[in-house]
């Protein structure tokens, strides 16, 4: 990431010097550290505010509970190797803590499901359709709550700064089912090749 940024500064001091825009480059470039530390210090309050909202919700057992619901759902819907199954507690507390905006809490469970996935069996490195699917539903994240986005649109001064709850729900809801559909082709597909292998060899 360090590099990207890197090339992208360079770029754009190149741009502004092919198109006479040094001053304002300049510009730029120094007001745009203030500008920084001031976002954060102004989004200190929103997210100070949805973060004792989501320790209500822990503490209340909003995310055990969801955890448990999510329980038989997921059980049905990864396909574990023998002993990938064990991942199963660790999956759900990860899906119910990101459901609800808890990234800092959905972390340690999700790294602790992918080490426990990837010490069942012997892959010689290479990742189980189980691990695959679990690192792509993490990355679609149904959202539930938003929280970043409505602290953001809060600071922004959006009127109802709450009201991409819906359109956020639906559209990690459709990411996550194309990301769950287009693994399990590419699981079969996979594993045709393995077979068809076998078979050949």
């Amino acid at each position: 990431m360090n590099a990207i940024f890197c090339v992208m500064l360079l770029l754009g001091v190149i741009g502004a010097a092919a198109t006479g825009r040094v001053e304002e480059a300049q510009q730029a470039l120094l007001c745009g550290g203030s500008e920084a530390v001031t976002l954060c210090v102004n989004l200190a309050g929103a997210y100070a505010f949805f973060g004792g909202l989501l320790g209500v919700l822990r503490e209340s057992g909003m995310e055990t509970a969801l955890a448990a619901a999510l329980r038989r759902p997921v059980q049905r819907l990864f396909r574990f190797e023998l002993g990938e199954e064990r991942a199963l507690g660790d999956i759900c507390v990860n899906l119910a803590a990101n459901m609800l905006g808890m990234g800092g809490a959905a972390t340690p469970a999700g790294l602790a499901a992918m080490r426990t996935m990837a010490q069942a069996g012997c892959r010689e490195g290479r990742a189980s359709h189980a691990m695959i699917l679990f690192l792509v539903i993490n990355t679609t994240s149904v959202q539930l709550l938003p929280t970043t986005m409505i602290a953001l649109r809060a600071q922004a001064g959006a009127r109802d700064p709450a009201d991409i709850v819906l359109p956020t729900l639906i559209a990690t809801a459709v990411s996550t089912l194309c990301g769950i559909v287009l693994c399990r082709l590419c699981a079969g597909w996979t594993d045709r090749r393995a077979r068809e292998r076998r078979r050949g060899g």
